[in-house]
């Protein structure tokens, strides 16, 4: 994907006066081609801004400042190599500061980003699956704008695809972007993602799917993700807001690919690496990790497909938590179409319980045999049109976490609230 970055290093003259090539304008979203913009990562000092346009092009896109002075004119290039999508990374912005931006000549009220503040001590985070372009969907992308999140965070089935056909792969991408309720949401929300099954290319599946990396092309052009894995394998990435790190985890990449068929990998020795990483260097006092496939065994007879299903890749990241001694782990997945809320029996290895929060689905589908006894159900529902919401604030006193789950209609069908002193985690150094 090219990727142009802004730096405030760069002159002035180059930043605002050094584009002179005439490009027509063109609304983004008005054909079938088209698709965006949509936010990507969102710091308190950077923003990606993402579009796919008709025909491949450089596009003039114009950051301004709340007095609307225009502080960045950049290019943003799209190429038939990229399947004409590309993504502008703008770089030293302020901190705490709403902007707008045009892309062509083009603006649109709901085409703005606010920076993450210098002081971050609190955000509202939607994480969801199973969706499609139909309007149960879309009244869930409203209830989403109306809960005015900071993040959309997809777990996965989102879109459907089930083929790793290149062509089919980025059509479903492009049309799932179009309808104008997610439209308006992505433009002015960052969105985060990883894949499930279906997106990444067939039901159940595991890594040893051909073609795989075709489904990892289509992501890295259609989701403006702050990366993708490492050494061109998965699409595992993390991001933080306020009190909150998120550990989005590719489930699938390396799935049943290392390892021997009684004690097959699941998340591979380079993830499992930076994992680890990532995890020792966190100073988030709430780590999430969060996946399509659901962290337990409970599910719908013969399903091939969860964590409980390699039950010594379970073992082995209770024991790196353990090991790491990481407090205030929050687990998050979906996938199933049916919403639970479970509490994993770890308070002996770890000083407190992992809570998981399967949040499924964001249609209308689901599937009842999904909702199978555990030992540690706190909570279950079948629900349509459902999301889990994520609110997490650092005051003076503590750090907590309250997770909703809600329907469009903006009602909380469970609350759970959890302190990060409950977890060992304290308050934000």
């Amino acid at each position: 994907m090219n990727v142009i970055s802004a730096l405030v290093l760069l002159s002035i003259s180059q930043l605002l006066f050094g584009i002179t090539e005439r490009v027509e304008p063109v609304s983004a979203a008005s054909s079938a081609e088209d698709a965006g913009p949509m936010l990507g990562d969102l710091t308190a000092e950077s923003v990606k801004i993402w579009i796919r346009t008709p025909t491949p092009r450089t596009s003039v896109v114009e950051i301004s400042d709340p007095d609307g002075k225009i502080v960045r004119r950049c290019q943003l290039r799209t190429t038939a190599k990229s399947d004409h999508t590309g993504t502008l990374e703008v770089l030293a912005l302020p901190p705490g500061t709403r902007f707008t931006f045009s892309i062509d000549g083009e603006a649109d009220d709901d085409w703005w980003f606010r920076t993450r503040p210098e002081s971050d001590d609190a955000c509202r985070i939607a994480f969801g699956s199973c969706a499609d372009e139909g309007v149960g969907s879309a009244s869930v992308w409203r209830r989403m704008e109306e809960d005015q999140v900071t993040a959309l965070v997809l777990l996965g089935d989102t879109p459907y695809i089930d083929t790793t056909d290149l062509a089919r792969q980025r059509a479903r991408y492009r049309a799932f972007a179009q309808p104008a309720d997610f439209a308006r949401l992505v433009s002015h929300v960052p969105i985060y993602s990883t894949w499930d099954d279906h997106d990444f290319g067939r039901n159940d599946t595991d890594g040893n799917l051909p073609g795989k990396e075709n489904s990892r092309r289509a992501v890295t052009e259609y989701r403006p993700n702050p990366g993708y894995g490492e050494n061109g394998e998965g699409i595992y990435t993390s991001f933080r807001q306020g009190p909150v790190e998120v550990f989005l985890l590719d489930a699938r990449w390396f799935a049943r690919t290392e390892g021997d068929m009684s004690d097959p990998t699941l998340l591979g020795a380079r993830q499992w690496a930076w994992l680890e990483r990532s995890l020792a260097a966190s100073t988030a006092p709430f780590k999430i990790l969060a996946c399509g496939m659901v962290f337990n065994g409970s599910v719908r007879p013969f399903k091939t497909d969860c964590w409980g299903v390699y039950p010594a890749e379970y073992a082995r990241l209770v024991d790196l938590i353990a090991r790491l001694r990481t407090k205030g782990v929050v687990l998050v997945s979906g996938d199933v179409h049916w919403s639970r809320v479970i509490r994993h029996d770890t308070k002996e290895r770890l000083g407190y319980d992992l809570m998981e929060f399967v949040t499924s689905p964001i249609h209308e589908k689901l599937i009842p045999a999904a909702n199978p006894p555990h030992p540690g159900l706190i909570f279950s529902v079948g629900e349509i049109n459902s999301f889990l919401l994520v609110d997490a604030v650092t005051t003076d006193d503590a750090t907590t976490l309250v997770a909703r789950i809600r329907n469009a209609s903006g009602e909380d069908l469970h609350v759970e609230e959890i302190s990060a002193t409950a977890t060992g985690a304290g308050a934000t150094p």
